[in-house]
């Protein structure tokens, strides 16, 4: 993809542990590469299709400045994520903040920090089988958005039966396609996040949830942890994710199953029948 790049941008500022950093300030170094499609911007002149690399180092400047940091990798990851916010064309950034004064009393030239990310497409299955349950499903969606994270496309709501084995009341279910630059795992730390806010208590396995939100796939990413399975382990199982889900993207390839989201649904209506 083509990219932009910006070295060794200097900004004189008040970021560090110590007392005297933050009273005395000193020298930070910026350099970044944004990347972004460039061919609207060169063949028709589009300002809005490119990134003004002069006014991003201004904002660059007053948003490094405007507060002060114990780490540089908190620096770092704010300026990534407002420049995410501010350039929604941009889709990776690699940034790398310099530190050439730290107080190291050593020979050393520059210490550094670099923070690399991407955005990138994921699925999220939504339930929820208490009080209001739409508007349950639309709040979450709100909190979603409310965190920088971009909706790209909403199934329908359905009305399914539960499913588990537990006795409950009907769940109303959607599937949700988003963009996001944040990792898989700290993705599903702010889908878990949301739940809480809104008063979710897990009492019950599979029981009633007044808001539940799965991570379902992040592009073809496989993951196997104790805290994050992806893709979401009973996909191909659960006829109430794959439907919604077949609305909005029926030719996304399962990446373990290596099967399009339509077949899988065809399968399972056949297994069911």
């Amino acid at each position: 993809m083509d990219q932009l790049q910006i070295k060794d941008l200097e900004i004189f500022a008040y970021h560090g542990l110590f007392p005297s950093e933050k009273e005395l300030g000193q020298k930070f170094v910026i350099s970044a590469s944004l990347s972004y499609d460039m061919t609207k911007a060169a063949t028709e002149l589009d300002l809005t299709a490119s990134v003004h690399y002069g006014e991003l180092c201004q904002q660059w400047t007053t948003w490094f400045q405007e507060s002060t940091e114990d780490l540089i990798e908190t620096v770092a990851y704010k300026l990534v994520e407002r420049t995410f916010e501010t350039y929604p064309l941009v889709q990776e950034i690699e940034l790398e903040l310099k530190k050439p004064w730290a107080p190291v009393h050593l020979p050393l030239d520059t210490c550094s920090v670099a923070i690399h990310r991407r955005k990138q497409q994921a699925f999220i299955a939504l339930g929820s089988n208490m009080g209001d349950k739409k508007a349950n499903l639309e709040q979450a969606i709100d909190k979603l958005r409310i965190r920088g994270i971009h909706i790209l496309k909403e199934s329908s709501v359905l009305t399914t039966e539960p499913w588990g084995g537990v006795e409950q009341d009907s769940f109303a279910n959607q599937v949700i396609e988003v963009e996001t630059w944040l990792p898989a795992s700290v993705l599903l730390e702010t889908l878990l996040a949301i739940e809480s806010e809104m008063g979710r208590v897990r009492e019950v396995h599979w029981g009633p949830r007044l808001i539940d939100l799965d991570l379902l796939f992040v592009e073809d990413q496989v993951i196997y942890t104790d805290e994050l399975i992806l893709p979401h382990p009973y996909i191909a199982e659960r006829l109430f994710v794959l439907e919604p889900l077949v609305e909005i993207a029926p030719h996304f390839i399962h990446p373990i199953l290596k099967q399009p989201i339509r077949y899988l649904v065809d399968q399972l209506e056949q297994g069911n029948a």
